[in-house]
């Protein structure tokens, strides 16, 4: 059972730090490389992929910071910039206003994208829309996604987090019922329990695919 999350705020935090020691170097290696445009080299790869666990820690730091400020987990609204309410009153628990959480919204990097251009468009989601059976009780959670990335991105996220470049594969529900809100798409929200990904009990943080071509990073922001 996940007891602490704010734990995995660090450790996120310390893989970002420690990938920034190699990031010119990385950008110099992956700039002499002569991929296709559809492929990354491995130095690329490495990038984007430190980039999107970063980005998962920014986020957990900006909902703690937020709960600090006295917001309850079931206050935040996780409403983008480009909703047409954004700036609609109370702006204060709005994770990505100014007035609230101040959390920078920023598309998912180009290299990683996998967007196959059908139904939900490859980008960073976060929410509480279900739960996750590892986590304390059955209330919902609040999960960050990185949703269709490209599978050798996939494998260096595990890697970085796991030390292995191993992707689970998760059955009986697709990856956007499980990972990103259905008010952003057609499916329905389903639970993510142990049925679905044995491998990924207990693990708050994995990349995972459909085993069908899509590849998604879930983040347990905050275990409820």
């Amino acid at each position: 059972m996940i007891k602490n999350q704010k734990g995995n705020v660090f450790v996120y935090i310390l893989i970002a730090v420690g990938l920034l020691g190699s990031l010119m170097f990385l950008i110099s290696k992956s700039a002499s490389q002569n991929d296709a445009p559809s492929e990354l080299s491995e130095g690329e790869s490495k990038i984007v992929a430190g980039e999107i666990i970063a980005y998962a820690a920014a986020a957990s730091s900006a909902i703690a910071q937020m709960q600090q400020t006295g917001a309850t987990v079931g206050m935040i609204d996780f409403i983008v910039p480009s909703d047409t309410n954004f700036n609609d009153a109370p702006t204060i628990h709005k994770l990505f206003h100014p007035d609230g959480g101040g959390f920078n919204y920023k598309p998912i990097p180009l290299k990683a994208s996998a967007d196959d251009k059908t139904g939900l468009a490859a980008g960073y989601y976060i929410g509480r829309f279900n739960n996750i059976e590892w986590t304390p009780t059955t209330a919902q959670d609040v999960v960050f996604t990185a949703y269709e990335i490209k599978q050798t991105v996939c494998a260096e996220i595990n890697k970085k987090i796991t030390g292995a470049s191993t992707i689970p594969t998760v059955t009986g529900e697709s990856l956007q019922n499980l990972f990103v809100s259905d008010d952003l798409h057609t499916g329905t929200n389903d639970d993510f329990t142990e049925t679905n990904c044995a491998t990924c009990k207990e693990i708050p943080a994995l990349c995972v695919t459909d085993g069908s071509g899509k590849y998604a990073f879930y983040s347990l922001l905050e275990a409820e």
